[in-house]
Parts: C-alpha cells; sequence; structure tokens
C-alpha cells in the first residue's frame, strides 16, 4: 500500500482530474496525461491513455457514483506511477488544473490618410491576449 502523504496527493489529483475530462472532454485531457505519465513504461501509458478514454465514456452519464469510481480508479494508477517516480510528485499540479484558455487574437488594420496617434500608420497592429508572442511578429 502507499503512504497516506502519497495517497492524500493521488486522491485529490485523481478528482481534479476526473472533474476536467467530464468538462473539458478526454481530448484535452489526453496531452496532460500522455505528459504527466512520460515516465511510465509502455504498458503502463497504454492504460493512462485508456483511462482517459475510459473515464470520459463513463461521464457520459454522470452521478456521483460514477464520478467516484472513475476518481478512485486514478487515485490508484497515480499513486503507483508516484511511488515509482517520486520526482514526478512535482507535477501533480499540472496534471489536474486546468488548461489555460485559449488566446485570443485580434488584427487592426489601419488605412487611409491623415495622422494617427503618434503619427502615420502604414501596417497593422495584432493584439495577442492570453498567448505567448509570435518572436516580434
Amino acid at each position: 500500500m502507499y503512504d497516506a502523504e502519497l495517497m492524500a496527493v493521488a486522491t485529490g489529483a485523481a478528482s481534479t482530474l476526473v472533474a476536467a475530462i467530464a468538462a473539458s472532454g478526454a481530448e484535452k485531457m489526453r496531452l496532460k496525461v500522455a505528459y504527466f505519465f512520460r515516465r511510465a513504461t509502455t504498458e503502463q501509458q497504454r492504460s493512462a491513455a485508456q483511462a482517459v478514454d475510459d473515464t470520459a465514456t463513463q461521464l457520459t452519464s454522470p452521478s456521483p457514483e460514477t464520478q467516484a469510481l472513475a476518481a478512485t480508479a486514478w487515485a490508484h494508477l497515480i499513486a503507483q506511477y508516484l511511488a515509482e517516480h517520486r520526482d514526478a510528485l512535482s507535477e501533480v499540479d499540472e496534471l489536474a488544473g486546468p488548461t489555460p484558455p485559449a488566446s485570443k487574437v485580434w488584427n487592426q488594420h489601419n488605412t487611409g490618410t491623415g495622422t494617427f496617434i503618434g503619427g502615420d500608420v502604414h501596417d497593422g497592429l495584432t493584439f495577442n491576449y492570453g498567448g505567448a508572442s509570435d518572436g516580434g511578429r
């Protein structure tokens, strides 16, 4: 059996992960799960990928019992992995945390003649809200 601290971390992560799969769907969570289990054996990685699909299928008709069973299964899977890979303990928050929203991009193109604020504008302006810059474009 796993120590109490490990099970507490795994149980918390499992509950949050099940809620994220229910809210975001399997596709969005599959990459996060694959990244978290990257140190695992091939069989463990397959089990984790299958667990994402199984959880999403179970949650098509959600009930408190279904969510509890899914969370228990994930808790054991995560605890087993963490017992073998203690260095992954610092990454549990990333696994269970919400997926950041997609960035929003607005493009503004000023054309015409005359003076704009700060002088003449001869190009466009791109606002990338919530995402990474594109290297100075």
